[in-house]
């Protein structure tokens, strides 16, 4: 029987607490900085290496750059914050998406969103 569950955001950890035993579910956020740590699980998730996720990552930033100028667009203008903040961030999830393509439910809580996002 679970007595209370709190969840910490900043340190990502949700625990139990089970009459008197405490226990610790460290929730694992995806992001390209603890991926690129892991050469096979970055493989597993990209299909690249961390070489070639890096070089691709340049090409990324230009057409990036490239479309937010020919759209207009002022980057930190007004809406929502966007939670991938870093290139290789929106890198490594569209390659994750493309590679795994799992539900929007599915992906907006490994990546820490909301469905909408």
């Amino acid at each position: 029987m679970v007595v209370y569950i709190r969840l910490y955001r900043k340190l990502k950890i949700k625990y139990f607490l089970l009459k008197n035993y405490m226990i610790y579910i460290v929730m694992s956020i995806l992001n390209y900085k603890d991926a690129k740590g892991k050469p096979a699980a970055l493989i597993a998730m990209t299909s690249l290496n961390r070489n070639e996720f890096e070089k691709l990552c340049i090409y990324f930033c230009d057409a990036w750059n490239a479309k937010i100028e020919s759209e207009g667009r002022d980057p930190s203008g007004c809406g929502r914050k966007p939670r991938l903040t870093t290139m290789e961030d929106k890198l490594f999830f569209i390659l994750f998406y493309l590679k795994t393509y799992p539900l929007q439910e599915v992906i907006a809580h490994l990546f820490d969103m909301s469905q909408s996002q």
